[in-house]
């Protein structure tokens, strides 16, 4: 099975015609309802109580990765964290860092508190590293981690109900970065334009591509965009759950389990064949997402709009669930007050994050 497209991006239907903040409407109808149902309108907070508010919203990349187990621990690529505190030298305190985890270039640095790919960037170079530190913001924290160069990436997301053995992989897809495939007549400005969705995101795709962005790929040639890899930068996904086997659930309900109190999220995850993949090796785990995570298989070209939104509601009712047994366990959701903190903190770093590369 080929991990690389071999046409141009595929995006479903809805995409194209309903705006991101449209389409969100009806998930924040159905988030609402169960919030009346429940008593509570953060009671997901809980369902993972090992992580700042269950990774609702707003939770260190770093603190999830630093519950992994034994088992979890060998799919884990190093990383080290940067603390961007006012007054020191933090090009001297990241090298010190990375010299501690036997990391060396090329590394990624993504803010340790992000999403959809805000911030992240390849650093290959000493003098890149600085600049990438430079434009972080007083009191933020940076995660350098080894960069894991294998061409496939795929995000599993994995339900475990409290007290029980084992949980199961309800959901995995491909993800494939933002990419153009040349026809020999046009340039990747003119492929780009030619597509609503990566026109959107033109003067990212720009600055990320100055010396080809004006060149004519051959034809079939694929052409990746950006390595950054979110729906917000016109990332393109496959429904793969059909390639989830008893091999790979078994695998990452091993790790899932190490993991204290952990029922809901997703391994974001790069591997390096599909055959290797089924058979529950050969992939690293670059991010673990809790309870705000998304099954992405409902960005899919295939997916439609009722479907998307029967997933997520299937996904929130589990969520709630989830969160109401931990509850009646004595965890209590974090507070409406305190959910808007952070995510009043989350937002306030990411518009001071640097660019995506």
């Amino acid at each position: 099975m080929p991990l690389r497209p071999t046409a141009g991006p595929v995006y479903p239907a809805f995409k194209r015609r309903i705006p991101e903040r449209l389409f969100y409407v009806v998930p924040a109808l159905m988030w609402l309802a169960l919030s009346l149902r429940h008593g509570s309108l953060t009671l997901p907070s809980a369902a993972n109580p090992a992580l700042d508010a269950g990774g609702l919203w707003g939770e260190s990349k770093s603190q999830g990765l630093a519950l992994f187990g034994p088992t979890g621990r060998r799919f884990l690529p190093p990383f080290a964290n940067v603390d961007c505190v006012p007054g020191i030298d933090r090009l001297q305190a990241a090298t010190r860092a990375m010299a501690d985890h036997a990391l060396t270039f090329p590394v990624v640095g993504k803010p340790d508190r992000g999403y959809q790919g805000w911030g992240v960037r390849l650093l290959s170079t000493r003098a890149e590293l600085k600049d990438y530190l430079s434009r972080q913001p007083d009191g933020a924290q940076v995660m350098l981690q080894a960069l894991i160069d294998m061409p496939g990436e795929a995000g599993i997301f994995y339900i475990r109900q409290p007290g029980q053995g084992a949980g199961r992989i309800v959901s995995m897809a491909f993800v494939h970065p933002p990419h153009v495939i040349g026809d020999g007549q046009h340039s990747v400005a003119q492929l780009v334009a030619r597509d609503p969705i990566l026109q959107a995101n033109a003067a990212i795709y720009r600055e990320r591509n100055p010396g080809a962005w004006d060149s004519i790929p051959v034809p079939d040639a694929f052409h990746c965009l950006t390595n950054a890899r979110s729906a917000r930068l016109g990332a393109v996904y496959r429904n793969a759950i059909d390639q989830v086997t008893p091999a790979l659930e078994a695998v990452i309900d091993r790790i899932s389990g190490e993991i204290p109190d952990f029922h809901f999220g997703r391994f974001d995850i790069r591997f390096r064949s599909v055959e290797a993949l089924r058979e529950g090796r050969g992939f690293r785990i670059v991010e673990l997402n809790g309870a705000g995570a998304e099954m992405l298989h409902i960005w899919a070209g295939d997916g439609t709009l009722r479907g998307a939104w029967r997933t997520l509601w299937q996904q929130y009712r589990s969520l709630f669930a989830l969160g109401a047994a931990m509850r009646r366990q004595g965890h209590r959701p974090v507070g409406l007050i305190g959910m808007i903190r952070l995510q009043r903190q989350q937002e306030r770093l990411r518009r001071t994050y640097p660019p995506s590369s």
